[in-house]
């Protein structure tokens, strides 16, 4: 599934340390193409960017969900606990994002994936 220890040491030892595994929360993430996590009019776009790639979604689905855990790493870092990991990792702060929001993770997952 998705390591995340190459672009954000920090985030991983959090949630190892608090026994977060990644398939407890990136399943719902990999399952559903994260058409749970964001609004319609991101979704949109984020797929429009996945049919774009040349390598199909699976491959840049991946950085675009260690985007996502980049983008809120401080918020999951101030998080002291498992269960409220948890809570953050399946109820992101994502309802109000519009296209400039979805268009920097983007950004940023093409930035992981030329690293």
């Amino acid at each position: 599934m998705l390591n995340l220890r190459p672009f954000s040491a920090k985030l991983h030892q959090h949630l190892m340390q608090h026994n977060v595994e990644y398939l407890q929360f990136t399943f719902r993430w990999m399952n559903n193409l994260l058409m749970r996590e964001l609004p319609l009019r991101c979704v949109i776009r984020l797929w429009d960017t996945y049919m774009s790639e040349a390598e199909g979604f699976a491959s840049f689905h991946l950085y675009v969900c260690a985007a996502f855990l980049s983008r809120f790493s401080q918020d999951l870092i101030r998080e002291n606990d498992f269960h409220g990991l948890m809570l953050m990792l399946q109820n992101l702060p994502t309802h109000h994002w519009d296209n400039e929001e979805i268009g920097l993770l983007l950004a940023e997952a093409y930035k992981l994936k030329y690293m």
